[in-house]
């Protein structure tokens, strides 16, 4: 993230360190994710080429034998230089401890499945964003043994030479308060700041109710807002002072002329800090973020009155500086040598920009501007983010206005989902990434592959995208080839000697615990100052000691994919009571009598309140988030709209509720139907898909004797899993027992 370090910070960062130097510890022989598995996920270890033809999964609490299984072909992969098996016990789904077996190797690491597995990993990756706040102090009674006192205020910031303007000349002095620490460093990047920011957004955005019940213990914490939108705002108030209110640009950082001493933030203040030049990459990745903070903080305008407006304003105005300022591009000045995050081209940031604000001002001259047969899709970083525009075009796609290519959309995901997914079944260590692939934070490559795969899941519920998502997250907790989980504080093995300053300055032997660090890379661009490198292969390339910024470091746009990923899994890996999983695979005839066999005698307001609650019972058991209508005859018997549910979710019930009144069928069934025939869902001909969706989740009612009179509907979870809580309700109510 930064380039060579002055002689003296080398000095003291290997004086701090060398005591702490990472002592080598066995690489296990069977390598899984330490952290543990959903009941449903893909569950997949490596084992040794050589170590046999079969494997068994024993239960932790007396050896019992749950599990045996054949292993995989042997098949090699080059980044680790090795030639592995692969265990899949996917098959294993009761909650419990468990170990791998596999004759003439030690066992696995203990691991665990349980419907939870990821909650605490996700609480502790946000509140990393917690611990890496500028300009506060951290309470015990929040951060325990990491407890320090406030630095950086930020409230004296010098505007430097660069970034000098008219109204504001060189040495005029500015308040820019609040936001994160970029990574190991006391630097704050609006390139690293706007794609974190975003995809925190985004996490809510996507699944409320799964983050929406984190309770994080940071100040924040019980005041009415979910604790990610409360940690979210603490950058989005730094990232607001960053943009000049005379112009609408926005500067690229705010940073000392040089990297401060390994130690505390309070104890590294001596310095002078400044914001430094504007750039056109900051004012874009700026408008992109306030775009997409504005609509999703519009739903607490009560709690922070007119700051989804200001935000908005605050966007626009810097996508017209961009306009007037297309290549302005950065390059540290001379006296400068922090972090650059300096890109040679925007238009990628342009796409996004134009991307968010499109979607939130519904003007289509933004979506024009994006020019979008123009942009690929790819896995996003922060020097190129077009992949979040069509994350988020994706999400919204039904609510956009006419010109938004529907086809266009899904065939960018679905088109960067199918290469990685295809790169994930080809690959020895069942993983998405390549050799090359293997750059400075190879982890957070990884991680948003991952997340990417995850947009094509939601798209068209293709399991093989949930499955290769889910590998993404076992590499990064232990299914790699150093058998190391790379998040601290989780795994059987994980980094004890990050490079991250708070880390190393507060004395506590742990580090702070949810930072996933960078990870192996070849270049090894700090090896002249560190001890050497086990390997130069791209997957073994990696050093557990604080002096290692190429592979150790941690950085906020790293940890951001992994908070991510893992509420995503959380909340698209179906429940093992759910019938989501039979849902995707029922046949015609199968899902026709659903039909014929859910239907009613009489249907009235007494029916419609008990099928209503039971939706919002079986939903909250499953922690589940939706919206649910219920009508007669046109006429409305029951609506509720769970916490975290938005009025997206309104529209989309009208749109399937529609589709079954029209076609007397659970639009569920139309889906497959279409799919069956190699239709578009998206483009049904003579359904507009403004009124008319073709997703799970709207079930028409049916009187015997009468014929239609209704619909249930559900919005909120991927179709599959909307229709299967539809049916799971009318068998309760209906009393029909077995599985339909």
């Amino acid at each position: 993230m930064r380039p060579l370090l002055a002689l003296l910070l080398l000095l003291l960062l290997l004086a701090a360190s060398a005591a702490a130097a990472p002592a080598s510890a066995p690489v296990p022989t069977i390598k899984l994710n330490q952290l543990g598995y959903l009941p449903q996920a893909n569950k997949l270890a490596l084992v040794p080429a050589g170590a046999g033809s079969t494997f068994e999964v024993l239960a932790n609490d007396g050896g019992r034998v749950v599990l045996r299984g054949e292993l995989g072909p042997a098949a090699s992969w080059a980044p680790a230089g090795d030639t592995v098996r692969v265990a899949d016990f996917s098959a294993v789904h009761l909650p419990g401890s468990y170990r791998i077996r596999v004759p003439g190797q030690p066992l696995s690491d203990v691991f665990a499945i349980q419907p939870a597995a990821y909650r605490e990993a996700g609480k502790a990756a946000l509140k990393a964003f917690y611990f890496n706040r500028s300009g506060t102090a951290l309470a015990a009674r929040h951060a325990g043994a990491y407890a320090r006192p406030a630095g950086h205020p930020d409230d004296r910031v010098l505007v430097h030479a660069s970034a000098a303007s008219a109204t504001r000349p060189a040495g005029t002095v500015i308040a820019a308060a609040k936001g994160w620490y970029d990574a190991g460093d006391y630097n704050k990047y609006i390139a690293s700041s706007a794609i974190s920011t975003y995809t925190l957004l985004a996490a809510y955005e996507h699944f409320p109710a799964w983050f929406g019940g984190l309770d994080l213990n940071i100040p924040e914490s019980g005041d009415a807002v979910p604790d990610i939108l409360d940690e979210a705002m603490w950058n989005l108030e730094w990232m607001l002072a960053m943009q000049d209110p005379e112009d609408g640009g926005v500067y690229h950082k705010l940073t000392n002329l040089r990297f401060d001493a390994m130690v505390q933030p309070h104890e590294a203040m001596r310095e002078p800090r400044y914001v430094v030049a504007k750039s056109t990459s900051a004012a874009l990745g700026f408008a992109a973020t306030m775009a997409t903070a504005s609509r999703v903080l519009a739903a607490y305008d009560q709690r922070w009155p007119g700051l989804s407006a200001r935000m908005l304003l605050a966007a626009e105005r810097a996508w017209a500086w961009a306009q007037a300022h297309p290549n302005v591009l950065f390059k540290n000045p001379a006296d400068v040598l922090t972090g650059e995050y300096g890109d040679a081209r925007v238009d990628d940031e342009l796409a996004w920009a134009a991307a968010e604000l499109y979607i939130t001002t519904g003007k289509d001259s933004y979506y024009q501007a994006m020019a979008p047969e123009t942009v690929s899709a790819t896995v996003p970083a922060w020097d190129d983010v077009r992949g979040l525009a069509w994350m988020s075009l994706a999400h919204h796609r039904t609510r956009l206005s006419p010109i938004a290519d529907q086809a266009l959309i899904a065939s960018r995901i679905d088109g960067l989902a199918a290469r990685l997914a295809s790169e994930w079944r080809s690959s020895g260590y069942r993983v998405g990434m390549k050799g090359a692939e293997f750059v400075w934070g190879s982890n957070a490559v990884m991680l948003n592959g991952a997340m990417m795969l995850v947009q094509a899941y939601r798209l068209n519920g293709r399991r093989d995208y949930l499955d290769a998502a889910q590998s993404g997250l076992d590499y990064v907790f232990g299914r790699n080839a150093l058998g190391l989980s790379f998040v601290t504080g989780f795994g059987a093995r994980m980094p004890r000697h990050p490079h991250h300053r708070p880390s190393l300055g507060d004395k506590v032997m742990a580090p702070v615990p949810g930072f996933v660090v960078g990870g192996p890379q070849p270049f090894q661009q700090d090896k002249a100052e560190c001890p050497p490198y086990p390997s130069s292969l791209p997957a073994l390339s990696y050093l557990d000691h604080a002096c290692s910024y190429a592979s150790n470091e941690v950085a906020i746009n790293w940890n951001a994919p992994l908070v991510y990923v893992l509420g995503a899994l959380s909340a698209l890996t179906p429940d093992p009571g759910s019938h989501a999983m039979t849902a995707k695979n029922h046949t015609r005839e199968e899902l026709l009598r659903q039909e014929a066999v859910l239907q009613f005698d009489s249907f009235g307001n007494e029916a419609a309140l008990a099928i209503g609650l039971k939706l919002v019972e079986l939903a909250r058991a499953d922690g589940k988030a939706v919206a649910i209508e219920i009508r007669r005859n046109g006429m409305l018997l029951f609506a509720h709209g769970m916490r975290g549910t938005t009025p997206d979710h309104t529209d989309w019930i009208r749109r399937k509720s529609n589709l079954a009144n029209r076609t007397g069928h659970s639009s569920w069934f139309v889906h497959a139907e279409v799919k069956a025939n190699g239709g578009d869902i998206d483009a049904m001909p003579t359904f507009d898909v403004r009124e008319y969706a073709a997703h799970g989740g709207a079930f028409p009612v049916v009187v015997r004797g009468t014929g239609q009179v209704g619909t249930i509907t559900v919005s909120g979870l991927p179709g599959a899993e909307d229709h299967a809580l539809v049916v799971r309700a009318l068998q309760d109510y209906l009393g029909v027992a077995g599985e339909l």
